[in-house]
């Protein structure tokens, strides 16, 4: 079956649908797989904080195949880039919510792009 989503909550939903597959090399595998499709550009898209804090959850605590894994193997495992995109693109949402739109915004984040949707 063929998952599909358009923004991170939807992503995090999929994830769900495949973690409840029959336990299998071939599940663990979409897993990895889903992970690996969370790109910086997508998540650069997404203004929603919940879902932004969900996928990070997931991505560190989820399912194996999924999760990341301990900590000594994680420098160059797939999800490590995209927990820091998540984290990152998170933080800006949180500074928009405490700074608004205008000069500093510009100093401080180099754009608007948290309002960008």
């Amino acid at each position: 079956m063929r998952l599909t989503w358009s923004d991170v909550s939807e992503w995090v939903d999929a994830a769900h649908r495949i973690d409840r597959r029959r336990l299998s090399e071939a599940r663990n595998r979409a897993l990895g797989a889903h992970a690996a499709a969370l790109s910086r550009e997508f998540i650069k898209r997404e203004t929603d904080v919940p879902s932004l804090e969900a996928a990070i959850h997931f991505l560190k605590y989820g399912p194996p195949g999924l999760a990341r894994p301990p900590k000594g193997a994680r420098a160059d495992h797939p999800t490590t880039p995209v927990i820091m995109d998540l984290m990152n693109r998170l933080a800006v949402l949180k500074r928009r919510d405490e700074m608004g739109a205008g000069d500093n915004w510009t100093a401080m984040i180099g754009g608007s792009d948290a309002y960008s949707a």
